[in-house]
Parts: C-alpha cells; structure tokens; sequence
C-alpha cells in the first residue's frame, strides 16, 4: 500500500501467482487511509486462502442479498418485507469495501447496531439486529463461510407501552359503536385476535359446528380458540344474507371490500375517541379479552396459547400488574405460627 501525493489518494497493490501459473494482480485507490488498510487486509486474507489452494469462486454481497430476498418468501408477508426493509438499510450503511460476502464481519455488524443506538428504542435495534442474523444465517448456511452475526446477542428490551381498557370502558366503547364497527369491536374483545388476524380471517378457519378458530397467526404458528356465544352472534350475523366460500373473507367494509389493519385499526381507534378513551384501539382490545381472563381465574399458560404468545414470559411481562393484583390477600390462609 502506498500514499498517491499528485492523486492525494492511498492505492493498495496486489500481486498472486495463481496454482495454474497465471498471475492476479491490479490495484486500487482510496481516499480514506482506513478504508484502504480494510481492503489491504481482504487482498491478504485472499491471498492466504490462494496460496493453500482453496480456490473459493467469490460470491459478491449483493448477489447474496438477492438469493436471501427470493428466501424470505417463506416468512410471512410482515416479516419478509421488515427484514428486507431492513437489511437494505443495513447494506447502505456498508462500507465499499465490503464487496464480497467473506468481506462481512461482525465488527461491520456491530458498527451498524450501534449507530441506531442513539436514535432508536432496542427493540427497533433489536428487529435490524433479527433481519440481519437472518441474512448471516442464509450465507453461512448456503455458501459454506463463518456466520459473522454469531454471538451477537439482543439488547434489554423496555417493557411495552400498551393501554388497557376495563369492563365500564370496554360497555362505552361497545355504546358508541356505530353499524359495521361494533362486530369487530365484540369478536376482537371476545377471541383475542391480532388485528391482522381478523383481517386474515376465512370461512375455513370456522368451524360453527365445534365452535373454533383456527389461527395461523404471528409466526405461522397454528392455534385454536374457542368461539363463546358472543363470538358466535358475530359469526352468524357477517354471515346472514350472504353466500359464503371457504376462501372468503370473514369480515369486510361497508363497501364490501376487504377489511384491512388500517380500516380497522382508525375505525376502532375513532370509536374509542368518542366514547372518551384516551387511546385504544384493536390491540386494547385483545389485551381487554387476556386480562378478563386471568381476573376470572384462568391460568396464564392457558391465556398465553389463546393468545398465541411464542413463550409464557411474553404474556407474563405483558400482564404482571394484572397478576399482582390477583396475588393480593394470598397469604392470609397461611397459618402464624
């Protein structure tokens, strides 16, 4: 490497006597000393690997990317277009001299989660740091090289914000609903459903006769709920009238279009505002349905497969107050010694 005093520009050389006899040599300059010793290091590492005749065909980064987009297609739709969303800004913040997928290291990784730091709540650094880990794994996984995202471990998340409506807030909202808007308000306060659930939601996935739901919810992961006279009503009154398909939407708008998260979510949230919440919305509603049931005694594990939670702690660190609540006067059937 040397320093360029007409160019002002630092140049790294390279120089390889291939197995075959051929010769791979060029250069190239940089502004920035530090980006240049970067790709020293890469012509070094490369050299090594030449040298021990392991010829590796170079795969370049952003074909990589490519192939790993095309995989995501295996997530669910939310998922595939947040870790895409996500890892393109992850590739923008790249220096160019991470060309090549063997450039990636984890200190590149590092770098990025620790410039969002500052800007970002950890569970948004937390959701780069998934898609990223996810674009890692697919590398290592398909093209034989260490995983640079191994070892890096999530950040402490801050409990979420979440707003909870009680038993005479949840009647003035169902008081203030106007046609369409109150099914939508009962079948979400009584199932517990995501709102993108209920937007999802088909024919096929009722079962009137056994009187279930079957959800394939966040995750894809599969689960069943028990529909109660309520829920039923609901049912049976989206289907009044109409001829149904298996593959039809369950819930639609007042002009018969598909009911998506936006709908609903401002249709919901405007209901809430005039019954004189503060806030509210879907979400209320689905933590308005776990926190009845644990205050009527349900058991949490039973709670948090209803609600299709990937483990217990995620309803636990949800509802602690309501479980706190319910621990008081425990103790008085202790006898005092």
């Amino acid at each position: 490497m040397g320093w360029e005093k007409v160019g002002k520009r630092w140049r790294v050389f390279w120089h390889v006597t291939l197995s075959d006899g051929s010769v791979d040599k060029g250069s190239k300059s940089f502004k920035d000393k530090k980006i240049a010793l970067s790709f020293k290091k890469h012509c070094e590492k490369r050299e090594q690997v030449l040298k021990r005749a392991e010829i590796i065909e170079p795969v370049l980064l952003d074909e990589a990317v490519n192939h790993w987009v095309d995989f995501c297609q295996g997530y669910t739709e939310t998922t595939a277009k947040l870790y895409i969303s996500l890892v393109q800004r992850f590739m923008a913040f790249l220096p160019d001299t991470v060309a090549y997928i063997t450039d990636l290291t984890k200190f590149h990784i590092n770098c990025y989660l620790n410039s969002q730091m500052s800007n970002v709540v950890n569970k948004t650094v937390n959701n780069s740091m998934c898609a990223i880990k996810s674009l890692c794994d697919y590398i290592h996984e398909n093209y034989g090289i260490d995983n640079p995202a191994d070892g890096i471990k999530k950040l402490k998340e801050d409990p979420p914000e979440v707003y909870f409506i009680n038993q005479e807030e949840y009647e003035a909202v169902l008081g203030s609903c106007s046609g369409v808007v109150h099914p939508w308000v009962l079948f979400l306060a009584n199932t517990g459903l995501r709102a993108s659930e209920i937007c999802n939601l088909r024919w096929r996935n009722c079962d009137l006769k056994q009187k279930t739901l079957t959800i394939v919810g966040k995750g894809r992961k599969r689960r069943t709920i028990g529909l109660n006279d309520a829920a039923m009503g609901v049912l049976k009154q989206m289907r009044d009238g109409r001829k149904v398909k298996p593959a039809d939407a369950v819930f639609l708008t007042p002009d018969g279009e598909l009911l998506t998260r936006y709908v609903l979510s401002g249709r919901i949230a405007k209901t809430c505002r005039n019954a004189g919440l503060s806030g509210g919305g879907p979400h209320a509603l689905r933590h308005f349905f776990a926190t009845q049931l644990l205050l009527r005694g349900i058991p949490i594990i039973k709670v948090s497969i209803l609600l299709g939670h990937s483990t217990i702690t995620t309803t636990q660190r949800h509802y602690a107050h309501i479980l706190s609540d319910d621990l008081t006067g425990v103790t008085d059937v202790l006898v005092a010694g």
